[in-house]
């Protein structure tokens, strides 16, 4: 699966919900004409990233809104044609040049068993190693030591994917829409029922092992982009 991420910023993000409301049937109908699926989300209220954890050095700058579309297959281009109508249909309420854009494959760790809260975590890859060995320690040893932490409900109470970006087309769709060029190598996603099933939150000494294996991988210096999201159910859909 290949998934295009539209990490949003704007000048008026208490009113970003009311917008993605109103284009949504445009904005999936647009989606669908490339055979792809359509999630919309907002920051959820207290987001969590706000306010970093005790010895979390990392500065993540906070997302107003998520707009993605995922499409089967291991094409990454098939998602380039809709970017310039998705930044059309958003431009009165997204602020483009301080938004950014990735397209990437998704690795599947643990199925989500709900996307009602969706973190998303953008980040950049150690200047020392390639990004072949970026996604490679992610997916094989980090996701791995993530996994060996966590018991048989802790796992089913967290969905876990990685979207791991394609520099060409994620370079491709940040200029069709105008964005803030950006070098992130890899989307963190987990679908979640609710806040408290992410184990960072609630497992003792979970957080604090994950940060520090990222330093194997992950440049920490850099800024990242992330929030606590709150899915919006398609109209019409009881939550």
């Amino acid at each position: 699966m290949q998934r295009l991420l539209l990490l949003l910023a704007s000048d008026q993000p208490n009113y970003l919900e009311i917008a993605l409301r109103d284009q949504e049937r445009q904005l999936r109908e647009v989606a669908s004409s490339i055979g792809g699926t359509l999630r919309l989300a907002v920051p959820v209220e207290n987001d969590p990233f706000a306010a970093p954890a005790p010895g979390d050095t990392r500065s993540i700058k906070p997302l107003h809104g998520l707009v993605e579309v995922a499409i089967p297959g291991d094409a990454p281009n098939k998602l380039l044609p809709i970017v310039s109508t998705l930044a059309r249909l958003l431009d009165a309420i997204v602020d483009w040049p301080k938004s950014a854009l990735t397209i990437g494959v998704v690795r599947e760790v643990l199925p989500f068993p709900s996307d009602a809260v969706l973190v998303t975590l953008a980040a950049n890859r150690l200047p020392s190693i390639d990004r072949a060995a970026f996604h490679s320690y992610w997916l094989d040893v980090h996701a791995k030591l993530a996994l060996s932490m966590l018991d048989d409900k802790q796992k089913a109470a967290m969905g876990y994917q990685q979207v791991h970006s394609d520099r060409a087309a994620s370079a491709q769709a940040t200029a069709l829409a105008g964005a803030q060029p950006s070098s992130f190598d890899g989307v963190l996603q987990c679908g979640l029922a609710q806040v408290g099933d992410l184990p960072h939150l609630t497992v003792p000494g979970f957080a604090e092992a994950i940060m520090k294996d990222e330093e194997n991988f992950a440049d920490q210096s850099a800024d990242m982009l992330g929030a606590f999201l709150r899915t919006l159910q398609p109209s019409g859909v009881r939550s």
